[in-house]
């Protein structure tokens, strides 16, 4: 132990040297003749990889080189496609950032981009994308309504859900995905990969209950947070 001010006859301080329990912690310095820990750790800073993994974003669905030459369209209209992203920390979201893809809708009827809590509620929903749709390889960096929005973690391994939602359509439009079915697998489907809820066609988005969340036929669009 070193002793910093004291000697080596000196006794030991009278409160326990103790270092961080997490990273970003800070160190807990003792009392006494200036004690302090042999490897002078007085705490690590917060660190924070998300514009090393996400390409600047907050957060993904899922890398998007992987949705390359992947084309989908929503199971069908009046109904959330649902996917969910990490939410390792509080993040301030701003954004629901997705793309077009080769298809383009017609004749589309209140369609959003929305983000939920992963106990169901809603955070937020973007503007009515019913005339943008109609075109396709639109790549969109969509603002929630209302926000900015702090989305704090529930629980350990938390999550949120970004959202795809088209009241109605002729033809609905096809975004980047990813296509499988390990969406429910090793998990709930209150907790799933993927999944779809329906929704009667409304401007208004509800919140919803995850546990009815349905697997079938659900695929992984790419959608990202910001």
């Amino acid at each position: 132990m070193s002793t910093h001010g004291g000697t080596s006859a000196s006794a030991p301080p009278a409160t326990t040297v103790t270092g961080p329990d997490t990273i970003g912690a800070p160190a807990v310095v003792g009392t006494g003749l200036h004690y302090a820990r042999n490897d002078h750790d007085h705490g690590l800073p917060a660190l924070d990889y998300n514009a090393m993994q996400y390409q600047d974003l907050l957060g993904w669905t899922f890398d998007p080189n992987m949705a390359q030459n992947n084309f989908l369209a929503p199971t069908a209209a009046a109904t959330l496609q649902l996917a969910r992203i990490p939410l390792p920390a509080a993040l301030t979201v701003t954004h629901v950032c997705l793309a077009v893809a080769s298809t383009a809708g017609v004749n589309l009827t209140h369609s959003y981009a929305a983000l939920y809590k992963s106990n169901g509620v809603l955070i937020g929903q973007s503007a009515d994308q019913s005339a943008v749709w109609t075109s396709p390889y639109a790549f969109q960096s969509l603002v929630l309504v209302g926000g900015s929005y702090v989305c704090t973690p529930l629980a350990a391994n938390d999550f949120l859900w970004a959202a795809i939602y088209i009241g109605t359509a002729t033809t609905l439009p096809t975004f980047y995905s990813a296509s499988g079915s390990l969406g429910g697998q090793y998990t709930s489907a209150a907790r799933a990969r993927q999944g779809t809820y329906a929704v009667v066609d409304t401007p208004t988005l509800p919140s919803i209950t995850p546990a009815s969340i349905s697997l079938n036929g659900a695929v992984t669009f790419w959608m990202g947070i910001s």
